[in-house]
């Protein structure tokens, strides 16, 4: 790629690498990691016009989410965030989300991230002692 001039290379990353969650550690933590990962890589990179980019994927409605005690109501349409990130694949900016409503959440997200993470283990926790 440097020697090409260009390429550009996108991470699939996670709020919960912004924001932190209970019990997940291992796992925000790696995307928390890529986050990082991916800004160091696109500074030393932008002279040789190599992008780097982070796919944000909300929570998705899959097999590997089946075991997150959240409610499938708070679970987005796999077919509809797998078609939107395809969509914006060749976004210039640097967190690619599916949606525009995705878009302004990540957006809200990285500004207020604590607030965000105690946010959304609150709603899980009431979600499960609930039954839901």
């Amino acid at each position: 790629m440097r020697k090409a001039g260009s390429g550009r290379i996108i991470f699939t990353s996670s709020g919960v690498g912004v924001t932190g969650f209970a019990n997940i550690s291992p796992y925000a933590s790696s995307k928390g990691a890529l986050e990082s990962l991916a800004k160091c890589l696109e500074i030393e990179n932008a002279e040789y016009g190599i992008s780097f980019h982070l796919f944000h994927p909300p929570l998705t409605d899959t097999r590997s989410a089946s075991g997150l005690p959240v409610p499938k109501e708070l679970k987005a349409d796999a077919q509809k965030v797998g078609y939107g990130l395809a969509d914006h694949i060749r976004s210039d900016k640097f967190v690619i989300c599916h949606s525009f409503s995705q878009t302004m959440q990540m957006k809200f997200t990285y500004r207020q991230p604590l607030f965000i993470g105690k946010m959304m283990a609150k709603m899980t926790e009431r979600a499960v002692r609930e039954g839901r």
